[in-house]
């Protein structure tokens, strides 16, 4: 038992090494970023900020680093993002290193400035989530607690509120009912649940060697109505290809017509579930002229599983009869996944965060679309 004992130690201690010199590694390249962003070499800076989140994803420096060029850029709910969590992890290791005090500081100035309300606010949802915290203290009967539940989801506390402030929380399992279908565990971790709208009734007619074709670029599910028009060029009647894959590369070229066509890589759920923020995956909703993009950018974070979530990140207007998505994702060795989404060439989305592990490469007609080229590869 003694030597079983020593061993774990050592191995904890090997462990610790381990992601010491990874943090280690992650601020020497924020350090290089900064000074490449000093010289005007955003796109190079904000690359080695990525990597340095490959290594430790809490890293403030980086995190700091890439809400200066998002800003720079002009993208300012993905700058005001990473500056939310810079300033958390700056404060959470300002004791150690008195030199992130001015950085934290003016990460909070720049936070004010993107949102003049966002401290207040926060403030204010820290002061209501202690208030329930004490309520569920004085009394944690099952109506008290649903209640603290029911106000914890609507008002997004999470979103706010630091996770050592937050009241504890119960929901039951909600009875199921004909017109109220009985949620996943999927639907328990969004702060607002995927509303359910009837159900199409699929038509399968797929063609053996339209069969043949897809499955041989990489798809293990069709169904719907498939007709060949050309070499890899298909017209599709609410129509879904689905490959059990989690990490690779996705591509399609969206032809204009009546229908929307999603996109998605790790989707977990069903065209029938739809809401007006949160995605079903990671990827394109294509409706026409416009696509809207769902990425983990706007910090839908999960508590239940550890992982940003999809939610839309803003709408992409599309010119031309046609349209190429490519999508890749990557699962890192740290456990975080690097998500890069292009359309017609230009590099719309990058980020490396822990996102939710479940779901499958999904190309879903809804309506009537012609589609080309639609390949899956990865594993």
């Amino acid at each position: 038992m003694r030597t079983v004992n020593c061993f774990v130690l050592v191995l904890a201690i090997a462990c610790s090494f381990v992601a010491a010199e990874d943090r280690i590694v992650a601020a020497a390249m924020a350090q290089a970023a900064a000074k490449l962003a000093g010289d005007g070499k955003s796109e190079k800076a904000r690359d080695i900020c990525f990597k340095a989140l490959a290594n430790d994803e809490n890293c403030p420096e980086a995190l700091y680093e890439l809400g200066k060029i998002y800003e720079k850029d002009g993208s300012l709910v993905a700058a005001a993002d990473f500056f939310v969590r810079a300033s958390r992890e700056l404060a959470r290791q300002e004791a150690a290193t008195p030199a992130f005090a001015s950085k934290r500081s003016d990460a909070d100035a720049r936070i004010k400035r993107l949102n003049p309300y966002a401290a207040r606010l926060s403030s204010l949802m820290t002061d209501y989530a202690q208030e329930l915290a004490a309520a569920t203290k004085k009394s944690s009967d099952s109506f008290t607690m649903e209640s603290v539940t029911d106000r914890v989801t609507s008002l997004n506390l999470a979103d706010y509120v630091p996770p050592e402030k937050m009241p504890p929380t119960h929901k039951p399992e909600p009875k199921a009912t004909a017109s109220t279908p009985k949620r996943s565990v999927d639907d328990e971790d969004g702060p607002v649940p995927y509303r359910r709208t009837p159900k199409k009734e699929v038509v399968n007619n797929v063609p053996l060697d339209v069969e043949r074709a897809l499955k041989a670029d990489g798809w293990d599910k069709i169904t719907g109505t498939w007709k060949k028009v050309k070499e890899k060029g298909y017209e599709v009647a609410d129509g879904k290809l689905e490959a059990t894959k989690t990490s690779g590369a996705m591509q399609v070229i969206v032809g204009k017509g009546a229908g929307k066509v999603k996109v998605m890589v790790r989707n977990t759920k069903d065209s029938e579930y739809s809401s007006s923020y949160y995605g079903t995956g990671f990827g394109f909703l294509v409706d026409g002229g416009n696509a809207k993009m769902y990425t983990p950018t706007n910090s839908y974070f999960s508590s239940s599983t550890n992982a940003y979530r999809p939610s839309l990140e803003r709408s992409i207007s599309l010119t031309g009869d046609k349209c190429q998505i490519v999508i890749q994702i990557i699962e890192g060795a740290s456990g975080a996944s690097a998500l890069e989404m292009t359309v017609n060439g230009k590099r719309e989305h990058r980020s490396n965060y822990k996102l939710q592990k479940e779901g499958s490469f999904v190309i879903e007609v809804d309506g009537s679309a012609t589609i080309e080229v639609p390949m899956a590869k990865g594993n």
